[in-house]
């Protein structure tokens, strides 16, 4: 019977759960930054670096949503708030590139977090622009809490991101026709 107790223990303890965050959201402030530029497109495609883990801790992989992957995540994200703000034209420039670094913390300062994400991007009209973000966050102190708050943070830490590149000077050349 105790050879039994301790299998089951081990087994509960090396098994691993999928934190998902929610689906991304539409920031207003992204929505109002974009209304005033002249210019408009689509986010076509963003590469992820083959070196990211989305294991937090050992708990298991951080995954968005509807099977995305964390690249397709922030693409749709763009495209979203593309579209709301009536910006999103699939017949004029796109923008491809690629995510060249993405890594997160579930403990930073024992009981706080970070997504750190950075993207390379180019248009079709030639133009091209780096940006990166640091979002931070309260994480928690024990596995299960600290990457759930990880994993629900990669929304708000995408909406950083854009509002970081909407407001870059150089966004309105990457995006003028």
């Amino acid at each position: 019977m105790k050879k039994v107790i301790v299998g089951a223990s081990l087994l509960l303890l090396s098994a691993c759960s999928t934190m998902q965050p929610p689906r991304y959201a539409i920031s207003v402030d992204n929505i109002e930054a974009l209304k005033v530029l002249a210019v408009s497109g689509e986010f076509a495609q963003l590469n992820q670096p083959e070196s990211f883990s989305s294991n937090c801790r050992l708990m298991g992989p951080i995954e968005p949503a509807d099977g995305l992957t964390v690249s397709a995540f922030i693409a749709k994200a763009f495209n979203d708030e593309l579209k709301m703000s009536d910006k999103y034209k699939t017949d004029t420039n796109k923008i491809t590139g690629g995510i060249s670094k993405i890594e997160f913390s579930s403990i930073s300062g024992l009981t706080s977090g970070y997504w750190d994400i950075s993207l390379d991007l180019q248009s079709t009209n030639g133009e091209s622009m780096s940006v990166n973000n640091k979002y931070t966050f309260k994480s928690g102190f024990d596995a299960i809490t600290a990457c759930n708050a990880t994993a629900d943070a990669l929304t708000p830490a995408v909406q950083d991101l854009i509002n970081a590149t909407v407001n870059d000077p150089k966004f309105a050349l990457l995006m003028k026709e």
